[in-house]
């Protein structure tokens, strides 16, 4: 089932944190690369983050152990970050606040008010501000990777055939069915029998979802899911796989709520053509060179970077041939 956390992804993988352990120093610093500090307050904000959206991560006997993985990588990452502010700057590379607004902008589109928007800020542990720190790392990185790549665009088609041959299993469609659902919460069975009431004397299926619907991922495309990717929780799947095309459910309960479910369309299992793919294989390729692009980049940045690491045990193997101390 689409989630709305899928909109903060990335936001929650760069806000995993880092405590203050073992660090003696009157200053709040974790790490130093090139001279600019990776504050200790600032990660240990994160791990709170973390714990409020995981509660259950860091309990049990290897808890402890799981909690210094975390953090080892994810000050590792944040180091990358640093690394990726600085050498953008040395580029002239710049996200505006207009930018940041934009990007913003097309996630509060995927909510059906302000309100839901604000309802899976908490739920993802993030106020606004911390929203737009996040978008305006993550859109800094995107623009730097776009200059480094930037002459390595032209994808062939000799490339996409030779990618489409290599990895036709990547493109076999199981045989599937696609639904469109409206969502309603666990206490508003009430209004879910009113609505499914509703649309069995004719109504729009479209319209009530995108009135009703608590799922945000699909409700302002009238509770369409698409073709599914991965299985649906048991009881979702038991009930699509009853319906025929054009056929609706009744009232069905998950841990998510309640859910009307229509099934728009059927298809058969095949492998998708050449022709059909030819954009994603495409798609596909470019991305696997920015990848390519970033970590060369990345890794030729580390190499010549003065890191400092204040917290011995949050030495990792990847920042073994760097510079650790403590205070």
């Amino acid at each position: 089932m689409k989630s709305v956390r899928y909109l903060f992804v990335l936001a929650l993988i760069a806000g995993l944190a880092l405590g203050a352990v073992g660090c003696q120093s009157d200053k709040d610093v974790a790490a130093r690369v090139n001279g600019d500090e990776i504050s200790l307050t600032e990660l240990n904000q994160q791990v709170e983050q973390l714990k409020k959206q995981y509660p259950t991560m860091f309990t049990g006997a290897d808890g402890e152990g799981r909690l210094l993985d975390f953090k080892q990588r994810l000050l590792d990452n944040l180091i990358n970050q640093k690394l990726m502010e600085q050498a953008a700057e040395e580029k002239g590379i710049k996200v505006t606040d207009a930018d940041v607004d934009k990007q913003i902008t097309q996630l509060k589109a995927g909510f059906k008010d302000d309100a839901q928007f604000q309802q899976a800020l908490q739920s993802a542990g993030l106020d606004e501000e911390g929203l737009k720190k996040q978008v305006r790392e993550q859109l800094l990185t995107q623009k730097l990777i776009e200059e480094l790549s930037k002459d390595d665009n032209k994808v062939t088609d000799a490339e996409i055939k030779e990618y489409y041959d290599t990895n036709k299993a990547q493109f076999e469609q199981p045989a599937a069915k696609r639904s469109s659902h409206i969502l309603f919460k666990p206490e508003d069975q009430a209004t879910a029998e009113k609505v499914l009431a509703e649309l069995q004397a004719g109504g729009d299926f479209a319209a009530a979802a995108k009135q009703y619907s608590q799922d945000p991922g699909s409700a302002q495309n009238g509770g369409d899911l698409g073709w599914p990717t991965t299985p649906y929780v048991a009881e979702f799947e038991a009930a699509v796989a009853k319906l025929a095309p054009g056929q609706m459910s009744a009232l069905v309960k998950t841990t998510y709520g309640w859910h009307i479910i229509k099934v728009t369309d059927q298809r058969g299992a095949k492998t998708q053509t050449l022709e059909e793919v030819k954009s994603q294989v495409e798609q596909i390729i470019q991305q696997q060179r920015k990848a390519d692009v970033y970590q060369k980049f990345l890794d030729d940045l580390r190499k010549k970077a003065d890191i400092v690491i204040l917290v011995p045990e949050l030495k990792t193997k990847a920042s073994s041939q760097e510079t650790t101390t403590s205070d």
